[in-house]
């Protein structure tokens, strides 16, 4: 039916990556006329993946080990030349077989490596020509650098890795830059924390859905550590399991398993939690003992269908 919400969800991503790689309707009706016929090619693109992967992981495994035996001899300059050099060159081959259909395959494994090799690198290069210090400052400007890159690269190439770099680093920048300003870590954890759910949220109805997941559940996950931590041993410790409870009917709303999966597990811990704080020195521990037990298998049904009815059946 043409009203329903999945089929026009896959609609919008079918236009989405038809004017991202700028392709015509007669070539998405050619390629869709001659499916059956493209198993063997659909199969030739997995194995190049594969091997891209592979290869990419072989050579990140060869740059590591051969920085681990030779760490010792080496000089400032060349510590690091031998981390940052080779994430600038994994960056730039990364870019440059984006624009070469036959090697696009490896553009994704070439900008995890750059994206792990580069801020060693520059961090490093801090601690070798640096003269001490807080190490947040040499943090900050790491995380920040990084998150410039992958943001410039993402305005080009519009590819989810990019983007989840990004979101990655830049949520690294403002956590250390609020630690610096003094900021209390049960506050940062909620701004960031309800800021990486709300980018979710919003990842989840663009064609960068994919990352969502990651993100609905880093998010959640900080966001109640830092409640918890702002309530524990105060009146208003009934707003953590409200805010759990809250995250489970929002996973109902948004279909994520991941937000239940969370949810889920911060109230069993909570319950735990509050069960051996005020029964653990009393005989009915026991009892208690079972009535969590009980709880713990009431919700995880409860849980389970939750995901069967509302998640996984839309």
């Amino acid at each position: 039916m043409a009203t329903d919400p999945d089929r026009l969800r896959a609609l919008e991503d079918i236009a989405a990556i038809a004017r991202r790689h700028r392709l015509s309707a007669d070539e998405i009706v050619a390629a869709i006329d001659h499916a059956p016929s493209r198993n063997g090619g659909r199969a030739r693109a997995v194995l190049v993946r594969v091997l891209g992967f592979l290869g990419a992981t072989f050579v990140f495994a060869g740059v590591g080990v051969f920085i681990a035996l030779q760490w010792a001899a080496m000089n400032s300059a060349a510590r690091v030349v031998i981390t940052l050099g080779p994430g600038i060159v994994a960056f730039v081959l990364a870019v440059l077989a984006h624009r070469d259909a036959r090697f696009d395959k490896v553009t994704t494994p070439l900008f995890l490596m750059a994206a792990a090799l580069e801020p060693v690198g520059m961090l490093v290069a801090f601690e070798e020509f640096g003269s001490g210090g807080d190490w947040r400052i040499a943090s900050l400007i790491t995380s920040g650098t990084m998150a410039l890159q992958f943001a410039a690269a993402l305005k080009a190439i519009r590819r989810s890795t990019l983007l989840f770099m990004t979101m990655l680093f830049a949520v690294l920048f403002w956590w250390t830059a609020l630690n610096l300003l003094d900021v209390a870590e049960r506050a940062i954890a909620l701004v960031l924390g309800g800021s990486m759910v709300l980018a979710a949220i919003g990842l989840d109805r663009s064609a960068h859905r994919d990352i969502a997941p990651v993100w609905y559940f880093v998010g959640s996950a900080a966001f109640l550590e830092g409640l918890f931590d702002l309530v524990d041993r105060t009146p208003f410790e009934v707003m953590f399991v409200a805010a759990a409870a809250g995250f489970v009917y929002l996973s109902v709303v948004l279909h994520s398993r991941a937000l239940l999966l969370v949810a889920t597990l911060a109230i069993l811990a909570y319950t735990g939690w509050f069960t051996r704080q005020h029964f653990a020195d009393s005989v009915g521990w026991p009892i208690a003992l079972i009535l969590f037990g009980a709880a713990m298998i009431g919700l995880s049904a409860l849980a389970f269908r939750i995901d069967r009815r509302y998640v996984s059946a839309s």
